[in-house]
């Protein structure tokens, strides 16, 4: 079995230390070797710019490599899963980012051993892909208020939950919800909304629960949508992410679509924490298991 393990060397609370990376790596190969010696055909490298982990997973991919790890968080884990959607190499995840949501959703936040032994026995199972404006994601995508959150913490020296909550506090008291028009799977309504979240995973990560019942192998995607409000009555809404509870709140829509177009004159969009902005119209859809994940 051919193994490839893609580090990013700043994910995470302690990211930025120098010696994070180095030691990640090392890490790496030395549980590889307790786990499974000389069986396993193991190769390690650090990212060291955005968009490196998924030229370094497509490089992988036209070695035949087996099983590509992403020790990171979900934007690393996304990179790397972008060259497998579709193929017959299954994604491992190390989680070690600020918040982990999709491996939190998965179940698989349980330690680095732990992951990479589930990588080497070559089980996985299939989950589905989202897409937002040709954009894959696995966990969450989003438009509105948690975008631009996204935006501001990536841009951000430090990084963690800490970073993500005055973040979100800052920017909650001068953002101004956007009008969008919206058809989900030919349903049509217009509004103005605080948030159009899409949740293939149930959480942002750190236990931020947006939707509760999310399956990432049930062939749907769940909507939340938040409508627009003041900052008092969005933070009485947001309590539903520290109690993760599914039950109908004021001001605050789930359902569940496999497609959906969402129009606007600006579209502040991110797809598992990475953000972009499109314009006009974007289109929202979901790719049944459409990718092996390591479990």
């Amino acid at each position: 079995m051919r193994v490839a393990i893609i580090v990013n060397p700043i994910s995470g609370r302690q990211g930025r230390a120098d010696s994070t990376g180095a030691a990640r790596l090392a890490h790496a190969k030395q549980l590889i070797d307790s786990i499974a010696g000389p069986t396993i055909d193991l190769e390690v490298v650090a990212t060291t710019r955005r968009g490196h982990a998924a030229e370094l997973a497509r490089g992988f991919l036209a070695r035949d490599f087996d099983v590509l790890m992403a020790w990171g968080g979900d934007g690393t884990v996304n990179e790397v899963a972008g060259p497998l959607i579709g193929g017959r190499a299954a994604l491992g995840i190390i989680p070690s980012g600020s918040g982990d949501g999709f491996a939190r959703s998965l179940g698989l936040h349980v330690g680095a051993e732990n992951a990479l032994r589930a990588a080497v026995t070559g089980r996985s199972a299939a989950v589905d892909v989202g897409y937002l404006g040709g954009h894959h994601f696995l966990n969450i995508a989003g438009i509105g208020f948690d975008a631009t959150v996204a935006a501001d913490f990536n841009s951000a020296s430090k990084r963690g939950a800490f970073r993500y909550l005055t973040s979100t506090f800052r920017h909650l008291w001068t953002y101004r919800s956007g009008r969008y028009r919206l058809e989900f799977d030919g349903t049509a309504q217009e509004g103005r909304y605080f948030l159009i979240a899409f949740a293939n995973g149930r959480e942002y990560g750190n236990r931020l629960m947006l939707a509760p019942e999310a399956d990432p192998q049930d062939q749907w995607l769940d909507v939340v949508l938040v409508d627009d409000g003041s900052p008092i009555r969005q933070l009485w809404r947001a309590r539903r992410l520290a109690l993760p509870s599914s039950r109908p709140a004021e001001g605050i829509l789930r359902t569940r679509i496999r497609a959906a177009t969402v129009a606007g004159d600006r579209l502040l969009c991110h797809v598992d924490g990475e953000s972009f902005e499109a314009h006009d119209a974007v289109q929202v859809r979901i790719e049944p298991r459409a990718l092996r994940v390591c479990a």
